[in-house]
């Protein structure tokens, strides 16, 4: 029978949560398998696998109920909670298979394929028993100083009962023989837990032996005079999943004690996964799993002896460089730059660059340090501040952003800091940094009671001479200078007063006793988030029913909220396309008949991990964006305190545009695509090739290189031609950036991309002309056009309008996107994106006025004046062409719209009644909205305001032909059929009327 929206949301037959995140784990695992890409890097992934893995197993069983420490049989029960929460059936026992294929096929790609590969380049993992004299004796001594202290053999015995076990630990289990009598006992060592676990003994760095095999060798130290016959290793994973609620916190007066025995008491947790060597007899296996209180199921039988390989990422940083992806070293964001030398002689610089205008930072492109941290930093120094609030979640060890809070707190600043104790993993760490605030003079929250504070917030309160003013930081991920160069993340600065209005709310709610249920911009989890989202998606649903084109991108690392998939079935069945990338876990299922034929669903796993969380409603033509810290996930929207912000910086909503752009036109590395069948496969890019070749296969894009553009004033349909036609490449090996560019069917690899104009005007006779200059050599007779490359936050066009201002000495607007055109006459290929700009007048400053000449021609004097490259000559053959067809009205309409911003800009510039000396906003429409009207020529010629909404920004893309699943095996998922594809058309056709 068919299932309502509601059910199908529900279904188990659709999602379940722990094939959902075996089946991310298989798409990390893929990049390990895969050989188009560094050693180190598939390396590094291996190790990734085993991570997801020990974490997933840690939270197996959820939390952990306190059992009454005067019951008899305390221990027991809880040790075998595992069986009480999860006994043996079918489900655990298909759910173990999967894992240990997953397994299997980890560490065969490890053992046959990349040690055996790293070892050609002098990258070896070692037997300690190769190691030279020298070698051993420093092993000796590093083992003597470091590593004995630390080492204690645990028998078993009617005096010694079985160890606790810690988990994650690595033991070994050694059967030592006692010569005089004869006698055999098995003996428990743990590995300490020491860094690193794999030890360099080159001098180069390259080769390593494993910790484990250190303390193995010499363990006679430890063992006087016992002989060693048989030793085997192995792993235990525990449940450490800590959570705190109203009904275990009990009677207790203060949480930060109370996690602090929590902690502890984790040590005992129920074990969930034993791991064992196959060289391991099952007699011994048996033995510890029954210890254990662990199934056969539970046991995974490891192949060698590389157990725990969330341990070896050190390998991955070898000194060789040419054997992983290089990581550019983050930049200074341009909004920030050089603040950093003036923070001691004027800390205020920094708040008054976040006064201009907002300003969103892009991790990791762009440094912590030159960024966040230097807010914190400078509001500490700043004598102006009187307040600071921070939300600490993951900070990471030494953080230099706790530091600076201690610093602003002795210097007599009101600092308040909640801090969660709750996050998983880091409850020690947080509680170690909570002691330290609150010694420092810090007002320490501890979070509340029942949910988990995963908002990324920081408020700063400044006087200034307009009174106290609020400076605010929002972000999508930890405020930690570790991850923000492995996580891709966003972080807003803004003193816009409504969202700091909401900040302070929130803070009183969080650090004090308040109800507040009312916010005016933001969006907070548990408040008003998730009906707020609802309300959002059922908007786009209604424009569609209206016959409006709508569109929903997000952009999370999962969605498992049962109500946001409701809502979002419901919308795809009223019209509305809508993309989900997701990294994770997505209990929506696309591509079902009559359910969500609107929907795709995309994963995308790289170098870097995909942390940010974007939000896109077309909103009926006003684009709306949000970032924020939730996920759409129940634990997000339901069990924590989040905070999702509204972007309306319109610099900012480009760099979001082309944030999810890049997944949704194809991304340089892999992206994944969920089936109706509710499996991921791979599209896969065509490899582009160098520009001349013949037979290049042009990457999937739906609009492509010259003519390509959508006519619109407001230019964002050109946007996107210019954007689809591009896809970036790997670096070559020096490191040089690539990029593929698709013109006219081919892929050209070029080294750059610049952005150039054509400037054009009419003389009073109805003539058009161009404007040629010449090459930036005096005395020089080529012709060229203004190009040259992009600053930070440029859109193309504003590009070509800066270049046509400084190489050019002309300003004006740009209509219309010629395409793009490849100027072969350097050693390194460049793409250029050329618009027609709609010439206003001569620039004020015309900066290579001493280089250059200039002329206004007719375009057959142009084509006759020896233009420079053929690039020069088609784009004048293609000006040529469009000022004969629509180019004279759209030139009209540009150069009108010109003059009447401009008269309407100085007729309603004026100062403020308030006297603040500031001036007054432009009003661009009579409705106030601050919007500029779009322009629309009536039959007669007139050009009139036209009222209406902006095109959609996000233009729909078919399915790629190129749909590969991960297996060869599989067949193609439905999301290919020919209904689909019609129907993408068809909404591609009504989006262009």
């Amino acid at each position: 029978p068919a299932l309502s929206n509601a059910d199908l949301a529900k279904s188990s037959e659709l999602f379940v949560k722990e094939y959902a995140e075996l089946a991310f784990n298989q798409r990390v695992l893929h990049l390990a398998l895969d050989k188009s890409l560094p050693l180190l890097d598939r390396f590094k992934f291996v190790c990734i696998v085993s991570s997801n893995l020990d974490e997933q197993f840690a939270k197996r069983l959820g939390n952990i109920p306190k059992v009454d420490d005067d019951d008899e049989d305390a221990a027991e029960k809880s040790r075998n909670f595992k069986r009480n929460v999860r006994p043996p059936s079918e489900f655990e026992e298909g759910l173990s298979a999967a894992v240990a294929d997953i397994v299997a096929a980890q560490y065969d790609c490890l053992l046959n394929d990349i040690l055996p590969a790293l070892k050609k380049h002098g990258i070896e993992i070692v037997a300690y028993k190769s190691l030279s004299d020298e070698q051993k004796a420093k092993m000796r001594d590093y083992f003597t100083k470091k590593i004995y202290p630390l080492v204690t053999p645990l028998s078993v015995d009617q005096s010694h009962p079985f160890p606790l076990l810690a988990s994650h630990g690595i033991y070994l289990v050694v059967t030592l023989l006692n010569p005089e009598t004869s006698k055999t006992r098995i003996v428990y060592f743990r590995i300490p837990p020491v860094k690193p676990r794999c030890i360099p003994v080159s001098d180069d760095g390259l080769k390593y032996v494993l910790l484990e095999d250190v303390v193995l060798e010499n363990l006679d130290m430890v063992c006087y005079g016992m002989e060693m016959l048989k030793v085997f290793p192995f792993r235990v994973t525990r449940n450490v999943k800590l959570v705190i609620d109203d009904v275990n916190f009990g009677e207790s007066d203060n949480l930060l004690d109370f996690i602090w025995e929590e902690t502890h008491r984790r040590r005992s947790a129920p074990a969930t996964r034993l791991e064992v060597s196959d060289k391991m007899p099952k007699q011994i296996q048996n033995m510890i799993a029954k210890e254990l209180f662990l199934d056969s199921a539970d046991v995974y039988t490891i192949p060698g002896r590389y157990l725990g390989l969330a341990e070896f990422f050190s390998i991955s940083f070898s000194n060789a460089p040419h054997l992983k992806l290089p990581v550019p070293e983050p930049k200074i964001h341009p909004k920030f730059a050089g603040l950093e030398e003036k923070l001691h002689d004027d800390p205020g610089r920094v708040f008054s660059v976040i006064r201009k205008r907002d300003i969103l930072v892009q991790f990791p492109i762009h440094s912590f340090a030159s960024s966040t941290l230097l807010f914190m930093r400078a509001a500490a120094r700043d004598p102006k501040v009187r307040v600071m609030k921070c939300v600490l979640y993951r900070s990471g060890d030494d953080s230099p952003l706790v530091a600076a809070l201690i610093r602003a707190a002795k210097s007599g600043k009101d600092v308040s800091v909640l801090i969660e104790l709750k996050a998983s993993f880091d409850e020690v760490q947080n509680s170690e940094y909570a002691r330290r605030l609150q010694k420092a003079g810090v007002n320490v929250s501890y979070g509340l009671v029942g949910l988990k504070t995963h908002s990324k917030t920081m408020l700063v309160v400044r006087e200034e001479d307009v009174g106290f003013r609020c400076y605010v930081n929002i972000a999508t991920g930890n405020f930690n200078p570790g991850t923000a160069k492995l996580y891709t993340d966003l972080s807003l600065f803004t003193c816009r007063e409504d969202i700091s209005a909401d900040v302070l709310d929130l803070f009183n709610a969080l650090t004090g006793y308040s109800r507040q249920r009312k916010y005016r911009r933001l969006l907070v989890a548990p408040v008003n988030m998730l009906d707020t989202f609802c309300q959002l998606i059922d908007g786009e649903a209604e424009h569609a029913r209206r016959g409006v084109m709508s569109r929903i991108v997000v952009q999370v690392n999962g969605l498992s909220d049962k109500k946001i998939a409701e809502h979002l079935y419901a919308a795809s069945q009223a019209g509305v396309q809508i993309d989900l990338i997701i990294r994770g876990i997505c209990c929506v299922v696309p591509g079902l008949k009559g359910k969500s034929e609107n929907i795709r669903v995309f994963s995308w796993v790289g170098n870097v991990l995909q942390h940010r969380r974007i939000f896109y409603f077309s909103n009926a033509g006003k684009n709306l964006y949000y970032i924020g810290s939730a996920d759409w996930r129940a634990r997000n929207l339901n069990d924590r305190v989040e905070v999702i912000v509204p972007v309306d910086d319109k610099k900012a909503q480009l760099k979001l545009r082309k944030n999810l752009m890049f997944f949704l036109e194809g991304s340089p590395t892999e992206t994944w695509e969920m089936g109706a069948d509710g499996k991921y496969y791979l599209r896969k890019m065509a490899p582009a090739k160098p520009a001349g070749q013949e037979g290049t296969e042009a990457p999937v894009v739906p609009l492509t290189g010259q003519g390509a553009a959508v006519k619109t004033a407001s230019g964002v349909d050109s946007q996107f031609a210019i954007h689809s036609a591009v896809a970036a490449l790997p670096p070559t090996e020096s490191g040089s950036a690539r990029w593929s560019v698709t013109i006219d069917g081919k892929a050209h690899v070029v080294g750059s991309l610049n952005a150039g104009c054509v400037p054009v005007r009419e003389r009073p006779d109805g003539t058009t002309e161009v404007l040629m200059i010449t090459g930036d050599t005096q005395g020089q007779d080529k012709w060229v056009f203004a190009e040259g490359g992009l600053v930070e936050d440029e859109t193309y066009f504003e590009a070509a309008e800066r270049q046509g201002v400084r190489m050019a000495g002309v300003k004006g607007s740009s209509p219309h996107f010629l395409g793009w055109f490849i100027d072969s006459k350097h050693h390194v290929h460049k793409a250029i994106a050329v618009v027609v700009l709609a010439a206003k007048g001569d620039a004020e400053d015309w900066a290579e006025a001493y280089l250059r000449k200039r002329e206004w021609l007719t375009f057959a004097g142009a084509l006759n004046k020896s233009p420079e490259g053929p690039w020069v000559t088609k784009a004048l053959q293609m000006a040529e062409t469009w000022a004969a067809s629509a180019g004279k009205d759209e030139l009209h309409a540009v150069q009108e719209k010109l003059a009447s911003m401009e008269l309407k800009a100085s007729a309603t510039l004026e100062r403020t009644k308030s006297g603040d000396g500031k001036v007054a906003s432009l009003e661009r429409t009579k409705s106030g909205d601050g919007k500029v009207a779009s322009l629309e020529r009536t039959k007669s010629g007139e050009v009139k305001f036209a009222a209406g909404s902006k095109p959609n920004e996000f233009k729909p893309t078919a399915v790629p032909e190129k749909v590969v699943e991960a297996k060869s095996s599989a067949t193609k998922p439905s999301t290919g059929s020919e209904k689909q594809r019609s129907a993408l058309q068809d909404r591609m056709k009504m989006f262009e009327s």
